[in-house]
């Protein structure tokens, strides 16, 4: 890993002139606000470029569309292709520069850009210039170096020290399960504090040791294809669009012992009166508003509501246990598949555990008259 500001790139052509035009053309531009600088390295042999991905480190590609191993397949085949061989070897932005831009311009997302070899070498810096202006070579390369830190402290402090311990125990998913979630547990707070220092974090917004940022309710995407209770989806076939909650037991899930999957509502924080009226009246009479809100957020309201915190584009939402969507199986699957039902979010541990403990109390809570409080102060009165 670099220790300095400049951005290592890797240049694949099989044409020399190119290999020289690029490399001397790019070397030593400066594309990022640190004053970071290009250094370009050439490399003339496909299959030898792919070895040099997986063996060092690069925070750019550029390469054309024809070049690999696969000159027997379809030209409209051979930036695709060339796309999974990399993905296989290394994350990092690409640049196809070819002659070929039509057989990859449906690749173009704004991590993988498409120059036409007629527009030149100018057009390939401006290309590069906007992927650096999104952070990402940067938000790449200190996630790779953290993790990188905190793996080689893990191993010599934990593992190196404690595998006499652990190291002969006959049962190696034990030790899988051991040495992983220490080390994840080693990748959270304070390590999420200091990734966020590298990444540039300027918000003031710290978390204290008893509480946590929002993010942390949340795994986006979700991970698997299995569905699973806490899972938050948006159904677009309302206007404006419903968020729901998945309800059901995980464990119902999996061993198919559903005959209907059970949703909550989840209502936009911005529609629910206690944020009205706070947005509308201010903290209002001796801070009431504020309070009524600040309720509704801490989940002291009622059982009946769930609030789930906005990151990114998921908005601030309050589940709904009153307003109840049951939907079969098949329809569900129907509907992922036609991209109606779209799963954005999972609650994580121990969020979701969270969520439908408070479901099943709300559900299972039995009423009872009350109590008749005049008896009992006037008996406490005479004691």
């Amino acid at each position: 890993m670099p220790e300095n500001n400049d951005w290592q790139v890797l240049f694949v052509d099989d044409e020399v002139d190119q290999c020289e035009l690029v490399s001397k053309y790019l070397t030593g531009k400066t594309v990022d606000a640190k004053g970071g600088k290009l250094r370009v390295n050439v490399e003339q042999n496909f299959v030898k470029a792919v070895s040099r991905l997986a063996a060092e480190q690069y925070d750019l590609l550029i390469l054309d569309v024809r070049l690999g191993p696969h000159k027997d397949e379809r030209e409209e085949e051979e930036g695709r292709k060339t796309l999974l061989v990399i993905k296989e070897k290394r994350f990092l932005p690409i640049i196809f520069y070819t002659a070929l831009p039509n057989k990859v311009r449906d690749l173009e997302t704004p991590l993988i850009r498409v120059v036409e070899k007629t527009e030149g070498v100018t057009k390939i810096l401006a290309e590069i210039q906007e992927i650096f202006r999104s952070k990402i070579p940067e938000v790449n390369r200190e996630l790779v170096k953290h993790v990188q830190e905190v793996q080689r402290d893990y191993m010599w402090d934990f593992v190196a020290k404690s595998w006499a311990r652990f190291g002969d125990t006959p049962d190696r998913s034990c030790l899988a399960y051991l040495l992983a979630r220490r080390l994840a547990r080693s990748l959270d707070s304070p390590g999420i504090k200091k990734l966020a220092e590298r990444l540039g974090d300027d918000s003031g917004l710290v978390c204290r040791d008893n509480d946590v940022h929002p993010m942390r309710y949340y795994v986006i995407p979700p991970i698997g294809g299995e569905m699973a209770s806490g899972d938050i989806f948006i159904d677009t076939r309302l206007d404006p669009a419903q968020y729901l909650i998945l309800v059901t037991p995980s464990c119902d899930i999996v061993n198919k012992k559903v005959d209907v999957m059970l949703f909550a509502e989840c209502i936009r924080l911005d529609q629910m009166k206690e944020f009205t009226q706070w947005k509308t009246n201010g903290d209002g009479p001796k801070g009431q508003y504020k309070g009524e809100l600040m309720n509704l957020l801490k989940n002291g309201k009622s059982e009946r509501f769930y609030y789930l915190p906005g990151v990114f584009d998921l908005p601030d939402l309050v589940v709904d246990y009153q307003r109840l969507w049951p939907i079969e199986p098949t329809a569900v699957d129907k509907l992922k598949g036609e991209g109606k039902l779209e799963c954005l979010a999972s609650l994580d541990s121990p969020y979701s555990e969270s969520m439908l403990a408070r479901f099943s109390r709300y559900f299972g809570r039995l009423g009872t008259p009350d109590l008749n409080i005049e008896i009992v102060e006037k008996r406490l009165k005479e004691i």
